[in-house]
């Protein structure tokens, strides 16, 4: 049972609650093949299915490890299978950090339930933080547990499986499968941010190497991760505008002025559901800041993932200066 950060009843319910998600998961999954077999499964979604082996294998390809995870399939009555929640100063963008034993610590936190995120949330928004709640849709035991294949990791329309579905399950799965290959404990910016830039990569040259550029689905997938490079690009650029606010000489109540003013800005811009905080922010810092250092890496290796990942592979918590470093460009030079 792990202790974390948390006061002794949020610390001892976190546990309980994690406990039971995690249960819940392991008596619903069924194997993969027995899913495949009945008759009762949707013919696209059986299709889908057979082709984890190939993913799999593919990424083994590149450098990823090679695990006994995504061999059951779980399904869930909901979109996500857990809610992430980010919490932050107000006018800094220092995230609180939540610890654990043996994985090491992270600037986020996952629950089972909405309404326990929720409320979690609140607990600190009340008292002044920003906060930020995410539903995400698949996520790793980092190798403790055999990770199951969620139905939220599968993307539907109106109950049936999209054509957008198998670009979304190869980058989900890869990306997944780059968090068991190399993880470094404490540094959730490089994990993350190495998970995506992997998962992006080898989602494209997967579909290339198997003539499926063309196809319905993959097309519609290229246009979504287009709408999302260009917003990934003006949160980036609000980071850093509103950085340079909150370590300027104005007062509490310019920078809380301007602050509003600017997210207000950029949540009319992308109509964005969810409400933009601080902790919004650096969830999408945490998971996309530090691509072009990877990329700079990525052509150092002479665009060879195999060698690129290998040299991360030499990483340990001793080559990072601190704790949940944001700056990955020493540790990349490095290599």
């Amino acid at each position: 049972m792990l202790l974390i950060s948390l006061s002794g009843c949020s610390s001892v319910y976190y546990i309980y609650q994690a406990s039971r998600g995690q249960l819940m998961l392991f008596n619903r999954a069924r194997p993969i093949d027995d899913v495949i077999a009945d008759p009762r499964t949707d013919p696209d979604l059986s299709q889908l299915l057979k082709k984890i082996p190939e993913v799999k294998s593919y990424g083994e390809r590149f450098g990823l490890k090679a695990t006994q995870n995504y061999r059951d399939y779980v399904k869930l009555d909901q979109d996500s299978v857990v809610y992430v929640v980010t919490v932050s100063e107000a006018l800094e963008f220092k995230p609180k950090i939540f610890s654990f034993p043996i994985v090491g610590s992270f600037n986020y936190i996952g629950w089972f339930s909405l309404e326990d995120a929720n409320h979690f949330a609140s607990t600190f928004e009340k008292n002044g933080y920003d906060v930020d709640v995410r539903g995400a849709s698949a996520y790793s035991t980092l190798g403790w547990f055999r990770d199951p294949l969620l139905s939220t990791m599968i993307v539907r329309e109106k109950d049936k499986v999209s054509p957008e579905a198998y670009p979304e399950l190869v980058n989900v799965f890869l990306h997944e499968s780059v968090h068991a290959t190399v993880y470094i404990s404490n540094q959730s910016y490089f994990n993350e941010s190495l998970a995506v830039f992997v998962s992006e990569k080898l989602t494209e040259q997967f579909f290339k190497d198997n003539h499926l550029e063309d196809s319905e689905g993959y097309k519609a997938y290229r246009e979504d991760q287009a709408r999302f490079e260009k917003m990934r690009v003006r949160f980036s650029q609000l980071y850093q505008e509103l950085k340079a606010i909150y370590q300027s000489n104005q007062s509490s109540s310019e920078k809380l002025a301007k602050k509003a003013e600017k997210i207000g800005a950029l949540q009319s811009e992308f109509h964005f559901k969810r409400k933009i905080t601080n902790a919004t922010l650096i969830q999408y810092e945490t998971y996309h800041s530090s691509s072009d250092d990877f990329e700079k890496l990525y052509e150092r290796k002479g665009r060879d993932m195999r060698a690129f990942m290998e040299a991360l592979k030499t990483l340990t918590e001793k080559s990072f200066d601190h704790r949940q470093e944001e700056n990955l460009k020493p540790v990349m030079e490095k290599l």
